[in-house]
């Protein structure tokens, strides 16, 4: 008996044993396969460090303001990823003497094979009026600032500040976007230099693509640059023609100028708000088959009206 229940501790065991190696080599495929971007370290300079930091805590200052710029994107955000929420992803640092990890054994087989890299380093040097920083990828892009120094501890909050936002830059690009078009949107400015800076050089670089010309037409919508949101907006509908967003963007906005046209006190509209509610409908139709837009059913339903659409126009607000 006693052999027996033996026996079935070391089957339980094995099986255990089994499932555990299965999940770690799962785990360590997905990390090679879609590494999470570390900070590996970030060198500072002594003026730096009489405030109390080293090259690890200022790492770990950075990563966890990465998390404050990833929460702040996610924040009311409904503008531009339909695939998938634009989720809290941060950047990690690296913890120097750490034991073995998933993490560590991937990025030992990356190397062996010479896969692309997801780490990023930095560095932090001064002059005598400015700090100088640079961010890169391993074996890849790289990106600087520039930081007046104020000659106090100030000093190391604005340089937190700006390796962060360097470092979502190369490794999450739209992330930052977003929580810059946040910010701006909330002070209502009228350039968002700062989200544009961002989704051009995602232009320029092959990131997203799709995502950041959508976004630059939002932007321009919002500025009242109708021609240069079209413009956006149709370079992201020839890229992905059947993803919504786009047309959702071009929709709201024909359908913002085609209000403009119409007195809510009186029926009809003007030709020219006749031609934008047109323009509206092919748009908002197409994005609204994979993403209800329900809050512009209403004003759509007007449209559909001047239209003589009104069987549609009814549907829309039952």
């Amino acid at each position: 008996m006693l052999e027996g229940v033996a026996g079935a501790i070391k089957n339980i065991a094995a099986k255990a044993s089994f499932l555990f190696a299965l999940t770690l080599i799962s785990v360590i495929t997905k990390n090679v396969i879609w590494p999470r971007p570390t900070i590996e370290q970030i060198s500072i300079p002594s003026s730096v460090q009489q405030w109390g930091y080293t090259s690890e805590t200022f790492a770990q200052k950075v990563s966890d303001r990465t998390q404050d710029i990833a929460e702040n994107a996610n924040r009311g955000f409904d503008v531009a990823y339909p695939r998938k929420s634009i989720g809290v992803e941060a950047i990690e640092a690296k913890v120097p003497g750490s034991d073995f990890t998933t993490r560590s054994a991937a990025q030992f087989i990356s190397d062996v094979f010479a896969l692309p890299s997801n780490q990023l380093a930095g560095s932090v040097t001064r002059t005598d009026k400015e700090f100088h920083i640079s961010f890169r990828v391993a074996g890849g892009k790289h990106l600087t600032a520039k930081i007046k120094s104020t000659g106090d501890s100030a000093d190391a909050d604005a340089i937190v500040a700006a390796s962060s936002e360097l470092a979502m830059q190369l490794a999450y690009p739209y992330v930052l976007a977003a929580s810059l078009f946040n910010d701006e949107n909330d002070l209502a400015s009228t350039t968002f230099a700062r989200t544009l800076e961002v989704l051009d050089y995602m232009i320029r670089n092959g990131r997203d693509q799709y995502y950041a010309h959508n976004l630059k037409c939002a932007i321009y919508a919002r500025l009242n640059k109708t021609d240069d949101a079209k413009t956006e907006c149709e370079k992201a509908i020839a890229m992905e023609p059947l993803n919504w967003p786009a047309h959702a963007n071009l929709g709201i906005m024909y359908l913002s100028l085609a209000m403009r046209g119409m007195n809510p006190r009186v029926p009809g509209a003007t030709a020219e708000a006749t031609q934008n509610c047109a323009k509206a409908d092919e748009q908002l139709a197409q994005a609204d088959r994979s993403h209800k837009l329900t809050q512009y059913h209403d004003d759509w339903a007007r449209c559909l009206e001047i239209l003589g659409k009104q069987d549609q126009a009814r549907a829309l607000t039952e």
